[in-house]
């Protein structure tokens, strides 16, 4: 057994990957920093919430300002060279930094110890939309067990699991579509209705006029 190695040196005397050698680069930057800032020499950077909390929120009034987007764990658990790397720029250019806890910022923690954390403890359930042999023919190993091809078709499903943005737009638009030509024919129904009362009203007033006697619109009278 060899046992836990200090942090920068290894057992082989290097690094297997890039991303290892730059995760424990940051690991030692970000207890450095702990340690200067804290002014405790052994300080180490905490990546579990209770730990965080009583040893260096708590402990050493010292809080850790992490990204919104990015689960609040050990650096481990941050696979990848571009993600690590990422991290890294982070730190550096200081959207990730150790701040001294204020007196609001501690009753609230000993209030309610989850808005001291440092980030998100997870990122949510992951949305379910279906299995993806939904529809599509199954081995059945008793009623079929060789595999037979069936009376009907079923390849699985027909559409997507989820609507893409250029779909909804398309969707979007024929629906704006439609109702502009439902709109469009109703006012021309409105003026084809206009136009028809208007001259029923003018052959009503004709005919009251010619049973009063007095004619709406007398040749004779034109001439004088």
């Amino acid at each position: 057994m060899t046992g836990h190695q200090p942090l920068g040196q290894t057992l082989r005397g290097q690094y297997a990957r890039r991303e290892m050698m730059i995760r424990s680069q940051l690991r030692q930057s970000i207890n450095a920093e702990l340690a200067r800032i804290s002014g405790c020499s052994t300080a180490r950077m905490r990546w579990s919430l209770q730990e965080y909390l009583d040893d260096i929120f708590f402990g050493l009034g010292i809080r850790f300002a992490w990204v919104r987007y990015l689960l609040f764990a050990n650096l481990s658990r941050h696979t990848g060279l571009a993600r690590i790397m990422h991290i890294t720029t982070l730190w550096n250019t200081g959207v990730i930094y150790f701040a001294r806890v204020t007196p609001e910022e501690h009753e609230a923690a000993l209030r309610d110890p989850l808005s001291a954390a440092p980030g998100p403890l997870h990122l949510g359930l992951p949305e379910w939309y279906g299995r993806s042999d939904i529809k599509a023919r199954r081995y059945r190993p008793i009623t079929n067990p060789l595999g037979l091809p069936y009376k009907y078709e079923r390849n699985g499903p027909k559409s997507a699991k989820t609507v893409s943005d250029e779909a909804e737009a398309a969707a979007e638009a024929e629906v704006r579509e439609a109702k502009e030509r439902i709109v469009a024919a109703q006012l021309e129904d409105i003026e084809d209705f206009s136009d028809e009362e208007e001259r029923r009203e003018l052959v009503r007033r004709e005919l009251r006029a010619r049973a009063a006697g007095e004619l709406s619109s007398d040749p004779i009278e034109e001439w004088d």
